[in-house]
C-alpha cells in the first residue's frame, strides 16, 4: 500500500542544517582532538625511546662533548629534525650527585657550601639549546670546562651549581637514594611539535606544542 509524502511545512525547512551546525560544534572540535592526541601520543613514544637510549649511552660513559658521539645521537633522533646545536628538539644531560660531609673533608673545602644539597657534576646539551632548559636548573657556564665538567670546588662551595627544581622528591617518590658516591645520570628530552600549534595542544606549556620526558640512571 503506498503512502503520498507528506507535504513538508513552511516551517520545517533548514532543520536539518541547523541540526548539522549544531552537531558541528562539538564533533569537528572532538574530531580534531582525537587527532592531536593520535599524532602527540606518537611522538610521546618516539620521545620516550630517544630519551631512554641515549640516558643509557650517557650512563656508560659515552662523552657527548665529542662531536662523533652527537653525531650517533642525531642519528637516533634523526625523525625529530635535530642536529647538533639547532633543529626541533634538544637533549640535556646531566651528572648529579649529593654532597657528604667526607666529600668536603676530602677535599678540604670550607665552608662546606652544598653540604646534603643535590649539585651538578656534568652538564651537557646536544640540538637547539633555545628550545627549552633543565627542570633542574642550568650549572653557570663559567663552571664547565669543554667537556661540560664541574670542578670540586665548585660544585662542593658554589651554591650556584645546586640543583633547583622537585629532584628531591622525585627521587623519594621512587625510591632512590643518592649514598656518598652515588651518581645520578639525568638525561632530558624535548621535542618541539609546531605541527600541532594550530590545535593548541601539547604535552608542555607555552606557545608551541611540544614534548618534554626524562630518565634516571
Amino acid at each position: 500500500m503506498a503512502f503520498a509524502d507528506r507535504p513538508r511545512k513552511r516551517g520545517e525547512r533548514g532543520n536539518a542544517l541547523l541540526e548539522f551546525a549544531a552537531v558541528s560544534i562539538v564533533v569537528i572540535p572532538l574530531f580534531f582532538g582525537m587527532v592531536a592526541v593520535g599524532i602527540n601520543l606518537g611522538n610521546m613514544n618516539e620521545s620516550v625511546e630517544i630519551c631512554r637510549d641515549a640516558g643509557h649511552m650517557y650512563a656508560r660513559g659515552i662523552d657527548f662533548s665529542q662531536t662523533a658521539n652527537q653525531d650517533i645521537l642525531v642519528q637516533l633522533a634523526s625523525a625529530t629534525g635535530m642536529t647538533t646545536t639547532g633543529g626541533n628538539a634538544v637533549v640535556i644531560f646531566s651528572q648529579i650527585m649529593q654532597v657528604y660531609q667526607a666529600d668536603c673533608t676530602n677535599a678540604s673545602i670550607s665552608p662546606c657550601t652544598n653540604l646534603s644539597q643535590y649539585v651538578f657534576l656534568n652538564r651537557l646539551v646536544v640540538g637547539n639549546s633555545s628550545l627549552r632548559s633543565s627542570n633542574y636548573g642550568t650549572p653557570p657556564s663559567s663552571y664547565l670546562d669543554s667537556s661540560g665538567n664541574v670542578s670540586v670546588a665548585n660544585y662542593l662551595g658554589q651554591a650556584g651549581d645546586v640543583v633547583t627544581g622537585t629532584l628531591s622528591s622525585e627521587l623519594t617518590t621512587a625510591g632512590l637514594t643518592l649514598s656518598d658516591g652515588d651518581v645520578l645520570y639525568l638525561t632530558e628530552f624535548y621535542y618541539s611539535t609546531p605541527s600541532l600549534s594550530f590545535l593548541a595542544y601539547g604535552g608542555d606549556t607555552g606557545a608551541t606544542a611540544g614534548v618534554y620526558v626524562r630518565a634516571y640512571f
